[in-house]
């Protein structure tokens, strides 16, 4: 039947009847887009992220998607009807113009041959960076300056350019970005010679350890601050920040203490220290709500145990808090990696600490110290060394005696090992570990000590001081 009215329900759209048997011919669809032109300019420009919305009508069918070009020669299909399009600009430029074509395509694969026009005018915005507060220092540094920043841009993380460090009225240093996507960004400035005194020139580190050039400026023994500012591809900087009025303490001797036990047993090892005439560098921490622990340890505790030829860690079960990471663990569970690598560029360590009970089979400390696992025993088992008991020494050591009952941490020494220290332990509730009452290893590389362990609070075996005395010059000393 001729001229009658079908209605599509799907598409909305209305078909007109003709003559039966000829064949109707397709209607091209139309486009329209919820603005028909952006009139801004100079500042009032767009930045490159721009939210565009359309849609299109079929007078004899129905759409089923949509295509835009930048050029009308390159089309990019979509069954969307709005899109938040990000742009970029040309490197070197500060505004841009962007022309988009959009076109719908209909039930029968006909598309617009008038697609909708728009031109966006762009100007480039400029990134962002400050520095991340939790991860700062907030008074003293010691011998390395470990920073993290987070940089961002609203024009898409890819068009940050450079990073720029400034240290008090030092020249701008610049590198690239180190990571591809947003996100927290670390570096480290280490001094070239961490024992000079006033202004010294500095290795810049990223965070994998790569150096990344030398900045200028650095006040050691003295207040600093440290600038930091970020350029996008058009050459835009961004508003600095700041890190204000850090003291840096630089290194005076080759001998680093740092004493982490809340024991707080530091007057014990400083008078066996001065005994022996040991010179050396001291980080207490344990002071102040533990502020001087790293806030970043990779790579800041590498870089400082590597300034010095030997260092000496007392520590305890204690567990302390991760900055970074929010993880709780002891002490030389964080310190692990960097006390390894450490070791393996030849440096001498002692590290003294008590280690909790059932402590992880899988920690990174076994292999890492001279031991390669702890008592099994379950709790409350322990092991104890009773008032006047004697820690053995083997190998010239001195014999150590307790000063009160105190519970002791036997492990099995690793098979690269030395015992130098046995413990006249008695066992309690069922308590069961190495025979030998193994406290105390050392390992040696080419016949000269490199490490040595003691899972012990060793200012409680000092009931013989000479005998303290005569272990701290035979390790420090002599053994170093």
């Amino acid at each position: 039947m001729c001229n009658k009215l079908l209605y599509n329900l799907l598409g909305l759209s209305i078909f007109f009847g003709c003559d039966k048997g000829k064949e109707l011919v397709n209607l091209n669809p139309e486009t329209n887009m919820t603005i028909e032109s952006i009139n801004l300019s100079g500042g009032d420009r767009l930045n490159s992220l721009v939210e565009v919305k359309w849609w299109g009508t079929d007078p004899d069918g129905f759409i089923v998607g949509y295509e835009f070009s930048f050029d009308q020669l390159t089309w990019y299909k979509t069954i969307e009807q709005d899109s938040l399009f990000r742009f970029s600009i040309t490197e070197g430029s500060d505004t841009t113009d962007i022309d988009l074509w959009l076109r719908s395509v209909d039930n029968r694969e006909a598309k617009d041959d008038t697609p909708a026009y728009l031109k966006i005018p762009l100007k480039n915005t400029p990134p962002k960076v400050e520095f991340v507060k939790d991860l700062s220092p907030t008074d003293s540094v010691f011998n390395v300056l470990t920073i993290a920043w987070e940089a961002s841009d609203l024009d898409g993380f890819s068009s940050v350019r450079s990073i720029e460090l400034k240290l008090n009225e030092s020249d701008w240093f610049s590198f690239s970005p180190r990571i591809s996507t947003k996100g927290i960004e670390i570096a480290s400035i280490a001094p070239e010679n961490p024992e000079v005194t006033g202004p010294a020139n500095s290795a810049v580190l990223s965070e994998s350890g790569e150096e990344m050039g030398v900045i200028g400026g650095l006040k050691i023994g003295e207040l600093n601050s440290l600038y930091i500012r970020v350029k996008d591809l058009a050459g835009s900087i961004s508003l600095e920040d700041t890190l204000s009025q850090f003291y840096f303490k630089g290194k005076t001797n080759d001998l680093l203490v740092i004493g982490t036990s809340s024991d707080n047993p530091n007057a014990f090892y400083k008078s066996n220290l001065d005994l022996i005439n040991a010179k050396y560098d001291f980080i207490d921490m344990v002071s102040n709500n533990r502020g001087n622990l790293p806030k970043i340890w990779n790579p800041y505790f590498e870089l400082l145990l590597d300034q010095y030829e030997k260092v000496l860690v007392y520590c305890k079960d204690d567990i302390v808090t991760n900055t970074q990471t929010k993880q709780e663990d002891i002490f030389l569970e964080f310190a692990a990696g960097s006390i390894e690598e450490y070791v393996n560029n030849g440096g001498k360590i002692w590290v003294v600490s008590s280690l909790p009970n059932l402590h992880s089979p899988s920690s990174a400390l076994f292999g890492i110290l001279p031991m390669d696992s702890l008592s099994s025993s379950p709790l409350p088992s322990q092991a104890r060394l009773p008032s006047d008991s004697l820690a053995v020494g083997s190998f010239d050591y001195p014999s150590l005696t307790s000063n009160a009952l105190i519970t002791i941490d036997p492990f099995f020494a690793s098979s690269d090992a030395e015992v130098i220290y046995s413990a006249q332990l008695t066992k309690s509730l069922g308590w069961y570990g190495p025979e030998d009452g193994c406290i105390g290893a050392r390992r040696k590389v080419s016949e000269a000590t490199s490490m040595v362990f003691m899972s012990v609070d060793l200012h409680k075996l000092d009931k013989n001081p000479t005998a303290i005395q005569e272990l701290f010059n035979t390790i420090i000393n002599q053994e170093f």
